[in-house]
């Protein structure tokens, strides 16, 4: 049960309030942004609470038992508030949003309605639409190892602990020519192996993309050129000139760490675990 201070509950009961709606939303970045439906800004809680950003909540629905509460949250896009460019960069992805009943004339008094996180986002040219969802939603992720041949460690990471800094593994370059939206190529690298990169990444240094990482989805050599194919799109078009840093790849086998990374020590599969056909194998005569 939703606990409501006597004074507010007074206010309620009045008939006559002067409440309003407010919304927090608390960004993976650490970045807090607070807005109202108020026709002024209000501060609190040592925040400025927007007026006049469009944001508008719509109808949550409640359910019991482990069902995941949901809605939909609607806004306009603009440079103070909720921008196209940080919902393309993925920043409101998972932020975490509460939403408020408060006494537009004593902030004070005021009470937590529902909280929950920010879902899909989808965007139009210059209005946005956000799923919320309960913390009951974070019962349907998968949490924990999942036993599999191939390794579950991200190349580079603590649990790999493979240096890839070092110039045979991380290189930069510049973009030479695009070649469709996903696609575009360098002066050679002078890697080993044809498909050295694929699976691997790279990271914008400048441009647009500046900050941005995308996976690589294929690679290969074409004469003094490398040819880069990205798994997705990125956030904004690639450009010619544009400094990247290439990170080599990994196909999570048992055989790549070893020969391309020589770090089977640290291997995070389970190479040698019986599959489906041990499963149902039968029995063998032997003489």
């Amino acid at each position: 049960m939703r606990n409501i201070p006597q004074a507010f509950q007074d206010k309620l009961d009045s008939g006559a309030t002067t409440l309003c709606w407010c919304w927090k939303i608390i960004r993976k970045d650490g970045i807090v942004l607070g807005f109202t439906e108020h026709d002024g800004d209000l501060y609190f809680d040592n925040l400025l609470w927007s007026a006049g950003t469009g944001l508008n909540p719509g109808v949550i629905e409640s359910a019991i038992g482990f069902a995941a509460n949901t809605g939909l949250a609607t806004g306009v896009l603009t440079q103070s508030g909720i921008s196209a460019d940080d919902i393309d960069r993925g920043k409101y992805d998972q932020a975490k949003i509460e939403i408020w009943r408060v006494d537009w004339l004593d902030t004070a008094q005021r009470v937590g309605i529902w909280s929950g996180e920010i879902g899909d986002i989808t965007r139009k040219e210059h209005a946005f639409e956000a799923e919320i969802a309960g913390p009951v939603r974070k019962l349907s992720r998968s949490f924990g190892r999942v036993f599999s041949k191939r390794c579950d460690a991200e190349l580079g990471d603590s649990r790999c602990t493979k240096d890839i800094s070092t110039a045979a593994f991380t290189f930069q370059a510049n973009i030479l020519q695009v070649l469709d939206e996903a696609q575009f190529s360098v002066a050679s690298l002078n890697v080993p192996q044809n498909d050295w990169f694929t699976a691997g990444a790279i990271t914008w240094i400048d441009g647009q993309n500046a900050g941005q990482t995308a996976r690589i989805s294929q690679y290969f050599q074409n004469g003094a050129e490398d040819v880069f194919t990205l798994a997705a799109l990125p956030v904004k078009p690639i450009a010619i000139g544009d400094a990247i840093s290439v990170v080599a790849g990994c196909n999570k086998s048992l055989d790549h760490c070893s020969g391309k990374f020589a770090n089977a020590l640290h291997f995070r599969g389970c190479p040698f675990m019986p599959g489906n056909d041990s499963l149902i194998a039968g029995p063998v005569q032997s003489r």
